[in-house]
């Protein structure tokens, strides 16, 4: 959903157009002095506030989920810290996903508590979605296998059956909500029956034929 556009102030007090950058109060901004070593050091001092607050949260958050995991999702959750680490800087947000990626895992969901932290923190629900998904595409895991394996409530065998024959034969693409509605299409009317019938008579052939050729080599 694209972000909506806002008038907003920026740290030297004029106003701006928060999607375009436009400057929109020319009073102010030309009121700006940006040769001074006054205006250099204000926009310093106002960065190095920005990066304690930054670290600030990321110990509060990190002291926060301590308090809250067993030692088995410790262990988890340092592991997979380690793996983000070697490919970028985890902040806040990145250890609440671990945090959330790990629950997932147990089939446990996060309590009122922990969503009262994220309200109280302001901590955005957006921004750890994100993580997950980053998450998700370093394991290489499939969102898709996530869902049969814990939510469908129908035959999960047979769903994943129908799925790997869906991938085999190329008639699932797109996204993960696309190949999920995708499966779910073929699950629940005749052609499920038809692909599975083709699968089987496929396999069939092929194993024959291998017999055959083996018979001839010998």
């Amino acid at each position: 959903m694209p972000e909506e556009c806002t008038i907003i102030q920026s740290r030297e007090g004029y106003l701006i157009d928060s999607c375009t950058g436009e400057v929109l109060d020319f009073v102010a901004y030309d009121n700006v002095d940006y040769s001074s070593l006054e205006y250099y050091e204000r926009v310093s001092s106002q960065k190095r506030e920005e990066k304690k607050e930054v670290r600030d949260m990321k110990k509060i958050v990190l002291n926060y989920l301590l308090s809250v995991m067993s030692d088995e999702e410790k262990d988890k959750f340092y592991r997979i810290l380690n793996e983000v680490e070697k490919y970028r800087r985890p902040d806040a947000a990145t250890y609440l996903a671990i945090y959330e990626y790990i629950l997932s895992k147990e089939n446990k969901t996060v309590d009122r508590n922990y969503i009262k932290f994220l309200e109280v923190k302001g901590v955005g629900r957006y921004a750890i979605r994100q993580k997950k998904k980053l998450l998700r595409k370093m394991f290489k895991e499939d969102p898709v296998l996530e869902y049969i394996n814990n939510e469908y409530s129908g035959n999960k065998e047979e769903a994943l059956k129908i799925y790997e024959i869906l991938k085999k034969k190329n008639l699932i693409y797109g996204r993960a909500e696309t190949r999920k509605r995708i499966l779910l299409e073929y699950l629940n009317d005749s052609r499920k029956k038809k692909l599975l019938e083709e699968y089987y008579v496929e396999n069939l052939i092929r194993w024959n034929f291998n017999n055959i050729i083996t018979f001839q080599l010998i």
